[in-house]
Order: C-alpha cells, then sequence, then structure tokens
C-alpha cells in the first residue's frame, strides 16, 4: 500500500490550520490496492499508484497530519482535505463514487451543507468532477468537462513525479539547446476540440526549420513512442509547445518546466495554477488561439524574435518557479504539494 506510515518529519510544513478528514479506506487505500492498470495503447498505461498524473490526493493526503474520521476533530480548520480519491475512482473504481459521496453526507451531517468551501475536494481528471461535491472548493486541473462552471475551485498542476532526474532539485542545463520548439501529442477528438487548434499547428508547423513536431494519435490500439525518448526531445528544446487538445489543460505543460523547456501555451480558457503568486508571462509565452489559429508559423516567428538575452530570463525565471510544479517526497525542498497546501489556505479564487 505504498507506505501509508509517514513520519511527522517527512510531512510538509503547514501555511494554516489545514486539516484531513478521512470517510474510510475503502475511498482512497483500498481503491489503489484493488485497482489494477488501465492500458489505452502501447506506452500509454494508466497505474493506480502514486505516478498517476491525475492522482494529487494520493500527495494531500499524506503531506497532511494524519486524517481523522470523527467530525468534530476538523471544527475550526481553515480548510478541511477530503480524502476521497475521485480521480482515481473516476478511471479505476466509478462504483465506488456514490458511496462515497453517501459516507461523506453520513459522517459529516450539516457541515457537509453549511460550509461546503470548508472542504478542499480533489478532482484530478476534468472527467471526475461529482454534483455531490458542486459546492464545495475544488481542486481542477482544468475547468471544464464535468468541472465546468465549478462556483469555488483553485487551480493546480498535473502530477509530474518521475523520473527521478526530471523532479530532482538540480534543472536540467538549458545550454546548448538543439531544438527551438517541440511537441508530441495525439490529435484531440474533432467532436470535442472543435477549433482544431492542435490539428492546425501541427500540419503547419511541421517542417519548419528547428521545429519538431510529432503527432501520436489517440485511437483505440496505438502505440506511442516511450516517454523517456520523449522527454529526452524535451530538455534539448528551449521552447515547448502546449496547445489545448481535448480539454484546455495538458499535463506537458508541467513537464516542460520540470525540463527546463519554456511551455507556450495555446489554450484560452485554461487557468494557470498558483497564478497569484507566480508571474507567469516571466517563464512562458501566451498565444491565444484565434492568434495561432489565423497564421500558425507566426508563432515561431514570434519566438524567434525574443532575444538571446530575453530567452536566458526567461529560462532563470523558470529554474526559480520550477520547484512549485515537481511532486517528490523531500522535505527539505519545496514541492508542488507545498504550493498547492497554501492556495488551500488562501481559498478559492486567484
Amino acid at each position: 500500500d505504498e507506505g501509508w506510515s509517514v513520519s511527522p518529519g517527512c510531512r510538509r510544513r503547514l501555511p494554516c490550520d489545514l486539516r484531513s478528514f478521512d470517510p474510510g479506506p475503502a475511498f482512497n487505500r483500498e481503491v489503489l490496492a484493488q485497482s489494477r492498470p488501465r492500458q489505452w495503447a502501447k506506452n500509454n498505461v494508466d497505474a493506480p499508484n502514486r505516478y498517476f498524473q491525475n492522482g494529487l490526493e494520493w500527495w494531500l493526503h499524506r503531506a497532511l497530519p494524519p486524517a481523522t474520521t470523527n467530525a468534530t476533530e476538523i471544527d475550526g480548520a481553515r480548510r478541511v482535505f477530503v480524502a476521497v480519491y475521485f480521480s482515481y475512482m473516476f478511471i479505476f473504481a466509478p462504483h465506488k463514487v456514490e458511496p462515497s459521496l453517501s459516507s461523506l453526507r453520513s459522517l459529516l451531517g450539516h457541515r457537509w451543507t453549511s460550509s461546503p468551501t470548508t472542504f478542499a475536494v480533489a478532482h484530478g481528471h476534468p472527467g471526475a468532477c461529482v454534483q455531490g461535491t458542486r459546492a464545495s472548493t475544488r481542486l481542477l486541473v482544468d475547468d471544464c468537462s464535468s468541472c465546468a462552471k465549478s462556483p469555488a475551485w483553485i487551480a493546480v498542476p498535473y502530477v509530474v513525479a518521475r523520473p527521478a532526474w526530471l523532479v530532482s532539485a538540480q534543472p536540467p542545463p538549458t545550454a546548448n539547446r538543439s531544438i527551438l520548439l517541440f511537441f508530441r501529442g495525439h490529435l484531440p477528438k474533432g467532436y470535442i476540440e472543435e477549433a482544431s487548434v492542435r490539428r492546425r499547428l501541427l500540419q503547419s508547423l511541421q517542417g519548419l526549420p528547428g521545429v519538431v513536431v510529432e503527432a501520436a494519435t489517440s485511437k483505440p490500439g496505438a502505440s506511442y513512442e516511450p516517454h523517456a525518448a520523449y522527454l529526452t526531445k524535451m530538455v534539448t528544446a528551449t521552447f515547448c509547445l502546449s496547445p489545448r487538445g481535448d480539454t484546455s489543460s495538458s499535463k506537458r505543460t508541467y513537464e516542460s518546466i520540470a525540463a527546463g523547456c519554456i511551455p507556450v501555451i495555446i489554450a484560452d480558457d485554461l487557468r494557470l495554477p498558483f497564478a497569484r503568486r507566480l508571474q507567469w508571462d516571466s517563464f512562458s509565452v501566451r498565444i491565444s488561439e484565434q492568434e495561432a489559429l489565423r497564421d500558425p508559423p507566426a508563432v515561431v516567428r514570434r519566438l524567434r524574435a525574443l532575444s538571446p538575452t530575453r530567452v536566458a530570463q526567461m529560462q532563470q525565471a523558470l529554474a526559480r518557479a520550477r520547484p512549485n510544479f515537481l511532486w517528490h517526497q523531500d522535505p527539505s525542498r519545496r514541492s508542488a504539494v507545498d504550493a498547492i497546501l497554501q492556495e488551500m489556505c488562501d481559498g478559492p479564487g486567484g
């Protein structure tokens, strides 16, 4: 069960009075223990463990003081993390969703309805939201799909927790990067991404000097490039393209930050995490979908127009922001979990 006993010295320092409520192992630990990996394509597998890209619940559950099963012990807290693994259940155990909500209503009673935003619920997959958590403070990678129009929510990054070198304290070197702009990813489903931003970019940018653009496919039975090979290319690029796909959010935005590759974000509706504390425009490039669709090669021209001094400044700013997006268990250095805990103290919005 991945070592659920965590010594106090390995827990994160809390920026305010944060507590955790546990409705029972059936809705967290046992979800992981009883589930099996889901293979979507060759080299594209979701596993029910801490490396699951949507699984921020595992990390928050362990970072906070031991969760209580006694509702009276959460009274007075600034925010209470609800240790229900909705992101994992969406993929691995959907049959547990309704029982988990029934358990919360039963155990928390009036607290669940009288002060709903006190409770922070993680929905690390855009499809994982359920009506029963709508009034709570949701932790979301994207305000879309089943999570659309959430009244109170906090933007969080996807989980980027491996390989070890990618999330180490020392960022990958930025000197001598041979690729100007890199992208690899699947073509989104047309009935979801009607504007076809990604498809248009891939068609128009392929073959341009300094640009490496590789399209995978989302069709069943497809074969994906091994993730290690994908990351190797990312660390040899100065900029990494992160256009919207099936949703506005993308794990590659956060992988590129970990890899020291300046993200080029093309997703109008995406609310970026930690925007109250981080100046995203200092370490990323954001281009509107309309601009990218109107003249895709202009994206590359805009990057080439940046002076070497400006690029170096952005790389330095990226290195400073990078710890906020790394998922690791070293309590001596900052992590994405620390940044999320601060956001939970600050509350929704921002």
